[in-house]
């Protein structure tokens, strides 16, 4: 099995316009080194269509490692570079790794506030 094939089985990365001017990436699974650069192509994708509104979907996301926070912050940079409003909808184990890593603050989060509280 190659390592793209281990990668779509262990994370999801889909797009939808649940509105125009708004595009949704909803993230499934683990983002790890092995998953980075599937996910970091759908966001690339994403940023490249210049939505108006940007909202990553993490609730799926059961592992976040250094990398999964590295490539958000990529994503943070390019949107706002690019004027794009992004709002993420992180698991309870993706809000963990950003308030770890120090970068939560810089993220505008959305979801239920109990969804939000690190874990």
């Amino acid at each position: 099995m190659s390592a793209l094939d281990l990668s779509a089985l262990l994370l999801t990365a889909t797009t939808a316009e649940p509105r125009p001017g708004t595009l949704r990436v909803t993230v499934t699974g683990e983002i790890d080194m092995a998953t980075r650069p599937r996910l970091d192509e759908e966001l690339d994708r994403a940023v490249a269509a210049q939505p108006q509104r940007l909202v990553v979907d993490l609730l799926g996301v059961g592992f976040c490692g250094v990398t999964g926070v590295a490539s958000l912050g990529r994503l943070r940079a390019r949107c706002a570079d690019a004027g794009i409003d992004l709002a993420l909808k992180p698991s309870p184990v993706v809000r963990r790794a950003l308030d770890l890593a120090a970068v939560g603050p810089l993220f505008r989060m959305e979801g239920r506030p109990e969804r939000l509280v690190a874990q």
